[in-house]
């Protein structure tokens, strides 16, 4: 059993490697912990199907908040399991039952610590013996446009593709930026043109943690699906960022944008989630697919 937070909300270690497995009528599950490579050890739920088997896999990494792991019935979970791909996904450091600091964004440190527990724990799922070494990816959204690319960057090939959705390929600082000028950090329209945007974005520049580095590095296939009118990510400079690796130095990189559709693949959505009537664009066929491709 993983040990809980203390009365001094210490986080004590989760225990390392693959606890007893659980048999469901839907799936198998496994609880696992691993070790980062700066010391913190992450816990997290790896999902299988019903059958044993041998079976691709994915690490999911979501977001800039405090997640924590997804249940199996509160997720998409099932469906990957049911294309043949195993899921493993984890309480973000510093969160739920996995140690460290969560979201010190001015770290410089921050998404290369991010990037090596993606990696630790993509290391550690390829050593089970109903798991593919060769078939290990990661998925990644928003803020995994930073932290995938990391992950991969430095994995020696245990990765072996991305997917990202809505991840920026600018800095963080042209990132933040955009977000203020389209006024997505107060959910109320700005009322700049884009043209304006574009404009302050050029004058500013790059700025804080850059991605470029580890994407020129990586040598795993990739693939970005982004909306069209994300408002949190400057989709059209991500995308020219991503031709001309594909153009220039032959990355096998591929890029998908959802017309109409907002950050979180919302069509017609508001600049902010709001729950009611939205219609969220269905992307797993197509990223399954995708997978099949490559894999």
């Amino acid at each position: 059993m993983l040990v809980l937070e203390s009365c001094k909300n210490k986080i004590y270690p989760a225990p390392l490697g693959f606890s007893e497995e659980l048999t469901f009528d839907t799936h198998r599950e496994v609880e696992v912990g691993w070790e980062s490579t700066d010391g913190i050890v992450l816990s997290g739920t790896l999902f299988f199907p019903r059958d044993a088997g041998i079976y691709a896999a994915v690490i999911w990494h979501f977001g800039s908040n405090k997640w924590t792991r997804s249940p199996f019935d509160n997720s998409a979970a099932k469906r990957w399991l049911e294309n043949g791909i195993a899921v493993l996904t984890y309480d973000k450091r510093g969160v739920g039952k996995s140690q460290g600091e969560c979201c010190p964004f001015a770290d410089p440190d921050y998404f290369l610590n991010l990037g090596q527990d993606v990696l630790s724990g993509a290391r550690l799922i390829a050593e089970h013996p109903e798991i593919d070494p060769n078939k290990v990816g990661a998925f990644g959204f928003s803020q995994g446009g930073w932290v995938l690319p990391v992950a991969a960057a430095e994995s020696g090939g245990t990765i072996a593709f991305t997917i990202i959705g809505s991840g920026p390929t600018v800095t963080l600082g042209e990132e933040l930026l955009y977000s203020a000028l389209t006024g997505e950090n107060d959910c109320r329209p700005s009322g700049l043109s884009m043209e304006e945007i574009d404009r302050q974005l050029k004058e500013e520049g790059p700025s804080l943690f850059d991605p470029l580095p580890y994407l020129l590095r990586m040598q795993n296939p990739g693939l970005w699906i982004f909306g069209e009118v994300d408002l949190s990510v400057p989709v059209r400079q991500s995308i020219a960022i991503l031709d001309t690796l594909i153009n220039n130095e032959n990355k096998p990189f591929t890029h998908i944008t959802i017309p109409n559709a907002n950050h979180g693949w919302i069509i017609d959505g508001g600049i902010c989630p709001s729950g009611e009537n939205e219609q969220e664009v269905d992307m797993l066929p197509q990223i399954f697919q995708w997978i099949s491709d490559q894999i």
